[in-house]
């Protein structure tokens, strides 16, 4: 461990590109003041150079990102609070599930001031089956057991927040705030030029490959749409997940040469895809904090079509910089999509008005503060 005066900041991830990806302006930020250890499941030779050439110390864990799996957890846990006795940070900072409900409660040591970062409920809140209600029912437990005891949690969204208090996972009087977003660096996200009105538009939809991020309802727009006789382009951008409600590379396949759709691929950097494309399009009703890839196509005067659902609708000023559709509503998705197509103008108008928007909520500079603010590190 380094040798160091400066107080120690943890900084626990659920994998480990997000460390780079997500949270690489915070780590930035934080060596400024502090000495930081990045943590996440099983680090790479990549993320650790990128990680270390920041300041921060990267260290692994044995967390696996999805599933319980007691047994693995378990000892998973009991490495993880050896590393950080090792470590003895003074400030904890966890997003997304595991971390928190099992790195905060790894890091409950005297003196040492943690934080959870809720970056959405995801699918360990879905109780669409015996299966899934069970797994709610235990998520919900480990949630309630990790937080009572924080010293703060941190939420991306008022829906989220009302939901942990209603549910009784935090109380009502626990410290809790919201901070809409993972935020973007504006510099780094922006157009190489400035955007002309296009004569065939193209959509562009990057997220995890599963159902709920809305993929068979644009599909079906698609269908609807080509009906009319439109000509335009749906792009599919993200990686297949193992997701129980993830589509299948076979079934990516056979969506990409129908021609219903453009699959690209993966990407480490969305930007040319971004810059490439028209309108931007996530017809979520998965369990989102606050997607990260509509403020990156925001702060590229992007116009963003989502749904009115939590976590979506923070980035939505109806007719203002885009449009927000009712969940699963195929037909409001053609008809947003529809209005673009008729009227590609507005792809400038409203993509003007998404830039606005991303600098005054989304960048990422402003966002670290309020977090910093939030974790009174003056006090440390």
């Amino acid at each position: 461990m380094k040798n160091s005066k400066k107080p120690r900041f943890l900084l626990i991830g659920g994998f480990a590109s997000s460390l780079i990806n997500f949270r690489g302006p915070l780590l930035k930020r934080l060596v400024q003041d502090f000495e930081v250890y990045a943590a996440a499941p099983h680090i790479d030779e990549v993320t650790r150079a990128k990680v270390e050439q920041i300041g921060a110390i990267c260290i692994s864990t044995e967390f696996e990102r999805t599933g319980l799996n007691p047994v693995k957890d378990l000892k998973a846990l009991s490495k993880f609070r050896k590393q950080i006795k090792a470590i003895q940070p003074n400030v904890v900072l966890a997003y997304t599930i595991k971390p928190v409900v099992f790195g905060l409660k790894a890091a409950k040591l005297k003196g040492v001031k943690r934080y959870a970062l809720i970056t959405g409920k995801g699918s360990g809140f879905d109780e669409n089956s015996l299966k899934s209600k069970a797994v709610s029912k235990v998520v919900k437990g480990l949630y309630r057991d990790t937080l009572r005891s924080v010293d703060g949690v941190i939420f991306q969204n008022k829906d989220d927040q009302a939901f942990f208090i209603d549910n009784e996972l935090i109380t009502s009087l626990a410290n809790s705030t919201v901070i809409e977003g993972t935020g973007v660096d504006m510099s780094h996200y922006r157009l190489p030029s400035e955007p002309s009105v296009p004569t065939k538009l193209k959509f562009l939809f990057i997220a995890r490959l599963i159902k709920e991020k809305g993929i068979p309802e644009l599909v079906q727009a698609s269908k609807i749409l080509r009906e009319k006789g439109y000509d335009f382009e749906i792009q599919l951008l993200g990686w297949v997940d193992p997701n129980p409600g993830g589509l299948s590379q076979q079934e990516v396949d056979q969506l990409h040469e129908s021609g219903i759709v453009n699959y690209l691929g993966t990407t480490d950097d969305v930007r040319p895809f971004i810059s490439a494309s028209d309108v931007f399009v996530l017809p979520s009703y998965y369990n989102e904090g606050l997607p990260r890839t509509i403020q990156e196509a925001m702060a590229m005067k992007k116009p963003i079509i989502t749904t009115d659902h939590p976590g979506c609708r923070e980035t939505v000023v109806e007719g203002r910089n885009g449009f927000l559709i009712p969940v699963k509503n195929a037909s409001a998705l053609a008809d947003a999509m529809e209005y673009f197509i008729k009227q590609p103008e507005e792809v400038i108008n409203m993509g003007l008005h998404s830039f606005e928007m991303a600098k005054d909520k989304f960048d990422v500079n402003k966002i670290n503060e309020r977090l910093l603010k939030f974790m009174r590190l003056n006090d440390v």
